[in-house]
């Protein structure tokens, strides 16, 4: 503190002017360092910011093409659904006629095991549009 007060009485206008001299560029140099320092993260936030909008563009994008492939297989599964909806009623149609119902059985039995469509036919009387269902369900 000595060396203080020694300093700044020898020449006090001109010493406490250097000392605000200095003081004032160790400001600025705080200052622009903080400004850099500030700058350069700002930057790197940036390029991590860029890079997370990329990866949820690419997020989206996936989702999209997720969606479009599951309402291919809805519809797909809705084929299927109606494919069997209508084998359903075919079969209950052809078991509810009352000329076959021992036919019919006789036609499950053998598609049963495995016994193919010429053969019922023949040991059925059944026709081939009656008997394909059945194998369809029943069959080997």
């Amino acid at each position: 503190m000595d060396f203080l007060r020694d300093y700044i009485e020898k020449d006090p206008a001109g010493n406490i002017s250097t000392i605000i001299v200095v003081l004032t560029i160790l400001l600025l140099i705080f200052v622009v360092s903080a400004f850099l320092f500030d700058y350069f993260k700002n930057d790197q936030n940036s390029k991590k910011t860029n890079m997370l909008e990329r990866a949820i563009k690419d997020l989206i994008e996936e989702f999209r093409s997720l969606e479009i492939n599951l309402s291919e297989q809805k519809k797909i599964l809705n084929d299927y659904k109606y494919t069997l909806e209508k084998l359903d009623l075919e079969i209950s149609r052809l078991a509810d006629s009352n000329k076959g119902d021992s036919n019919i059985t006789t036609a499950i039995q053998m598609a049963n095991q495995g016994r193919s469509l010429e053969e019922i036919s023949s040991a059925t009387g059944l026709n081939e549009d009656e008997i394909e269902p059945i194998l369809k369900y029943h069959g080997k």
